[in-house]
């Protein structure tokens, strides 16, 4: 791989496929490079969360079909998977993040209303029966905060945000075990879905599934508080919120929403606070999305139109400019970038 390209993977779900593709930092061109069915998958379902370990050298990719199980892969120099193995599930995972240390894996399941935790060693395999779980309804996604002394998560379910403390004895890894919870209560009927944090800033931003909203909430050590609540633009169909991401300036905040198949630019001011600015289409259906780790690039995937979009963001405005379509598997959902 050279220096200005980098690869990313992209989660298919009803096809139950992991692609590989080259984007070009310079150009925002795509290049399909392989792809290939999880080994070991019966039957495709529901999304293929994604997720890098730290150092980058293991991709993680979850069945949510038959039979559960969390697929391990070795990444070499030129981003190349290679299959090591699959751990196999006793629940369906919404979401995957590893700790900052590599040495838990953290999990969320939609389906059986929990947040859980399973141990990495150091081959990067992960142990199948989970070392913590806490039940949590319809959970739907976690966030280390930048530091890594806390986490957030989400409960689609009961409106809430969670924020676990661990005590100072625990490791980067135990961020639930023994923690202290603390909670932020939404209005009945917001959904809270995805996280982004602020790079800089304890405030983090929690996009709503079912009413449109951005809640800016502020974090502390024991504490929560909500600061803004900004709305994505108007529409005329049912909110179907999915997905939110900041550059990582911390200048533009990007949302997507299925329903409209849009992108949602917002503006952050120095305080944090956001200001919707512009709403631009997309690939049909956009559930996940990415940004690239120098902020110029950002990778839509449309679960219905089977394509990924390379966009250049304007580093003045934060406007979007397609730059170029990719097909892929079907209904892909999860984008990461390497």
């Amino acid at each position: 791989m050279t220096a200005s390209k980098r690869m990313l993977y992209v989660g298919c779900a009803l096809s139950g496929e992991l692609y590989s593709a080259y984007l070009d930092d310079e150009t925002g061109k795509l290049e399909l490079v392989s792809h290939r069915r999880l080994p070991g998958l019966r039957e495709p379902g529901g999304a293929m969360p994604l997720c890098l370990t730290r150092d980058r050298s293991t991709l993680y990719a979850v069945s949510r079909g038959e039979p559960f199980f969390v697929a391990r892969f070795g990444i070499d120099a030129e981003g190349a998977l290679t299959h090591q193995e699959n751990t196999p599930l006793d629940t369906n995972l919404a979401y995957i993040e590893t700790s900052t240390d590599d040495t838990h894996l953290l999990c969320a399941s939609f389906i059986d209303h929990h947040v859980s935790t399973h141990l990495i060693d150091e081959q990067k395999r992960i142990a199948p029966e989970a070392s913590y779980r806490q039940s949590i309804e319809k959970a739907h996604a976690l966030c280390i905060t930048p530091g890594g002394k806390s986490l957030l998560g989400t409960s689609l379910g009961k409106d809430v945000i969670y924020q676990w403390t661990p005590s100072s004895e625990r490791t980067p890894g135990e961020l639930l075990e023994g923690a202290s919870v603390t909670q932020l209560a939404l209005e009945a009927g917001t959904g809270p879905r995805h996280i982004a944090c602020h790079p800089t800033q304890p405030v983090a931003y929690v996009i709503g599934e079912h009413n449109g909203t951005l809640s800016v909430v502020r974090y502390g050590e024991h504490s929560l508080a909500l600061l803004q609540t900004a709305h994505l633009a108007e529409q005329p169909e049912p909110f179907q919120a999915a997905d939110v991401h900041l550059t990582p300036d911390g200048r533009f905040l990007y949302a997507s929403e299925k329903a409209t198949s849009t992108l949602h630019l917002f503006t952050i001011a120095p305080d944090a606070s956001i200001t919707f600015r512009h709403r631009f289409p997309t690939e049909n259906r956009p559930r996940g999305f990415a940004i690239t780790a120098d902020g110029r690039h950002l990778i839509a995937a449309g679960q219905f139109s089977h394509h990924i979009a390379s966009y250049r963001i304007d580093p003045e405005s934060g406007h979007l400019t397609l730059v170029d379509r990719l097909p892929v598997g079907q209904s892909p959902d999860w984008i990461e970038i390497a």
